[in-house]
């Protein structure tokens, strides 16, 4: 350490320090800052943090120096309440436990045998559609991505209940937001958005307990396999029922953000929409997608690329260091909360040419940028577990739709975010279905 200095700090307020421009708008907020340098000091009321935006120094965090950093501070609050006894929110050999028992459930050769039943479920969502319907468009990805995630990974028929997931999840976006007046009180104080998440995870955990009670150790499913788990002492049913939320609103939400927002940009791009018509009407010829067609669906897949750069669902990786570390010549505390913001780094020119322009092509040439200029799915030994999972979910759903369906997508521009902790459209989205 000796010879690193303090990391600059981009001007703030008084008492409200960096947080009042990061609640008005983080996005832009967070790349003015990262102008600064690739390590800046950031002050919030009641916390600091340290921003980086050097793929190099990411790598660092998340992959070979991934032992002098864990779970966040910030992370594990989040989740309080909904996933303290889930992969999300713990750490050490609890995690690493936790991880191992639900890992069977995301191995490659299991997951590709959800893929007819994900073009199925798809196929049958939007068969209901109309030419001339008007659709909240938002609204009608989350139903179809909780319905496969329950018709794959759980193995049960959500139809009557997807209330009771879609309400969990937004009570926790609600009690996240960066702007809730409430956001620095602690959680037994009564605001009406506590009350309304303690409710909503009151149901959660009852519709959970109602899937584990017809579900069994043997079943080839998340649920089977958590169970199994538990039947050999690995973990408490606790960690059973934690981990299904964390599945249920994480695996579903993630997913119809970036839909919503693969259909957005294909409505303003009518030329890609073009494009990937004909390489799903070459490579599928009037069949519905399955896993061994995902390699060929090429330019789907950049399309999805394409959609998770300019808009990740997890906008910013946060990680503490367990000791004090030096990152791009910068000293940084024992216990420093840092956050590595995706959205700063996935739109960096310095690494992606017109970076703010929806460009699939771009996959298609050869380029040469850091590994960590681009990390949707975050990194190392604590990537998303359901990475390939959703890669194949969103692969598979949207070449079925673009072979059934156009929609024209209409916003209110500019189109504006929630400010919390998934990057959920604010602006409302509608599309209107057109003859194909």
């Amino acid at each position: 350490m000796s010879g690193a200095k303090r990391p600059p700090s981009p001007g703030g307020v008084p008492l409200m320090g960096h947080g009042l421009a990061f609640a008005r708008d983080p996005w832009s907020a967070m790349r003015e800052w990262a102008t600064e340098d690739d390590v800046v000091a950031l002050e919030f009321p009641g916390r600091s943090m340290y921003m980086v935006t050097d793929p190099h120094l990411i790598e660092r965090m998340l992959v070979s120096d991934q032992a002098q950093f864990t779970l966040s501070r910030a992370q594990r609050q989040t989740f309080a309440g909904i996933e303290d006894d889930a992969v999300t929110a713990t750490e050490g050999e609890r995690w690493k436990r936790l991880r191992r028992a639900l890992q069977p459930a995301f191995e490659w050769s299991g997951v590709r045998g959800y893929g007819d039943r994900m073009a199925e479920r798809t196929a049958a969502h939007v068969a209901d559609w109309e030419p001339g319907d008007r659709l909240d468009l938002w609204a009608e990805m989350r139903q179809l991505t909780l319905h496969i995630l329950g018709d794959t990974l759980l193995g049960v028929d959500l139809t009557g209940d997807e209330a009771v997931v879609h309400e969990a999840a937004d009570a926790l976006v609600a009690k996240t937001d960066f702007r809730r007046p409430g956001q620095l009180l602690p959680d037994w104080v009564p605001t009406p958005t506590q009350r309304r998440f303690d409710r909503a995870v009151g149901d959660l955990d009852d519709y959970i307990s109602a899937v584990i009670a017809d579900s069994g150790p043997g079943d080839a499913t998340v649920v089977g396999v958590l169970l199994a788990a538990h039947e050999r002492d690995e973990i408490s049913m606790a960690e059973v029922q934690d981990n299904l939320a964390a599945l249920l609103l994480a695996g579903h939400d993630s997913s119809a953000v970036t839909l919503t927002y693969a259909w957005y940009e294909l409505s303003r791009h009518p030329e890609t929409r073009e494009r990937l018509v004909a390489e799903v009407e070459e490579v599928l010829d009037g069949d519905l997608p399955g896993a061994d067609d995902f390699d060929d669906l090429e330019r789907v897949q950049n399309v999805v690329r394409e959609t998770l750069r300019l808009y990740p669902p997890a906008f910013a990786t946060s990680r503490e260091a367990t000791e004090a570390v030096t990152l791009g010549g910068y000293a940084l505390p024992a216990g420093a909360q840092v956050m590595a913001p995706q959205w700063v780094l996935h739109r960096d020119e310095r690494f992606w040419d017109d970076p703010d322009t929806f460009d699939p092509t771009r996959w298609e040439r050869d380029a040469d940028r850091p590994e960590y200029a681009y990390f949707p799915f975050s990194g190392g030994p604590r990537h998303c577990i359901g990475m390939r999972f959703a890669r194949l979910e969103l692969v598979l759903a949207l070449a079925t739709m673009v072979d059934r369906v156009d929609l024209d997508v209409s916003v209110d521009e500019p189109l504006t975010f929630t400010p919390s902790l998934s990057l959920r459209p604010e602006s409302d989205v509608f599309a209107t279905v057109r003859e194909v």
